[in-house]
């Protein structure tokens, strides 16, 4: 399953399911066949969330909507710089279009035992509200895998400095968010004993969508990379405001590590480094929640 494309078909609110290898050699150490059975593991890890917008202006719990997963990853994706084989899939859920949360499930081979691999989930909300999910119980080699709430916004829009007014057709409109995307440049702060410098952009964005209920004329989610492996993700939307559109741009984390973000040299956000194996902040990162036979037998 991890053939890059060659095209992508810009139609909003439909996932790509693509590879993003862009010339990275890939790992051998799983076949074509055992690869598609591994898609297939991480499609059913992310099916067995729930996963709901919950606004407290809105009122009580009962306002908790089910968000949509969208069942095509949007990336399939290697990680050659980190050991241990690392692959996975990154997947959205939304809500009238928009995407709420984004997740990467992927696997590596156990450092106990080769003949298995071990099963991470790593999340972030998009959302401007929170998010609460439902899962089976789960116990991971740490115990009891907690589940994922969280009552803060996962993102802070802003606006893109000095840009246009939004274009009228959807290939211009395009066009700009693919520009805009090359301003900014993504980056680990130098001096870290686990990794530096700078990441890189994949050229097409992962996923465009439209929303009316969240006044979204078009949208896209680009990735900053380590191989191919997303660790910032990159919102750009044109908004419909009471005084008029606007572009705006959000960032989320899919790393542990602390990151920064520029847009043309100016630095535009950052995060430090991620608390993992906590059920309560907008970034969900767990190692290890569970193990599986290496070749899917």
């Amino acid at each position: 399953m991890l053939i890059a494309l060659a095209v992508f078909i810009a139609s909003p609110g439909v996932a790509q399911d693509r590879s993003a290898t862009d010339g990275v050699a890939e790992d051998n150490t799983l076949n074509k066949e055992q690869r598609t059975r591994w898609l297939g593991i991480y499609r059913d890890e992310a099916a067995a969330y729930e996963m709901f917008r919950s606004d407290s202006r809105e009122g009580s719990a009962s306002q908790a909507e089910l968000l949509q997963l969208q069942p095509a990853p949007i990336l399939t994706f290697t990680n050659p710089v980190r050991v241990r084989d690392t692959h996975g899939a990154a997947f959205v859920w939304t809500n009238d279009g928009r995407p709420e949360v984004i997740g990467a499930i992927w696997s590596v081979i156990s450092p106990v035992d080769s003949n298995q691999r071990r099963l991470s989930h790593e999340f972030h909300s998009l959302s401007l509200v929170g998010i609460d999910t439902k899962h089976e119980p789960r116990v991971s080699r740490r115990g009891a895998v907690p589940d994922w709430t969280t009552t803060e916004a996962g993102v802070t829009p802003a606006e893109i400095p000095n840009a246009p007014v939004p274009a009228q057709t959807e290939r211009m409109r395009l066009t700009q968010m693919r520009q805009f995307a090359r301003g900014f440049e993504a980056k680990i702060p130098t001096g870290l004993s686990d990794g530096q410098g700078s990441l890189r952009l994949l050229a097409q964005p992962l996923y465009r969508y439209q929303s009316k209920r969240h006044h979204v004329i078009d949208g896209t989610v680009f990735a900053f990379v380590m191989g191919t492996d997303p660790e910032l993700v990159l919102l750009i939307e044109a908004i419909d405001l009471d005084a008029g559109p606007q572009w705006r741009f959000a960032a989320a984390r899919l790393a542990n590590l602390p990151l920064i973000l520029e847009y043309k040299r100016e630095k535009v956000w950052e995060c430090g480094r991620a608390m993992p194996y906590v059920g309560d902040q907008p970034h969900f990162l767990y190692w290890g929640v569970s193990a599986r036979d290496r070749l899917v037998e």
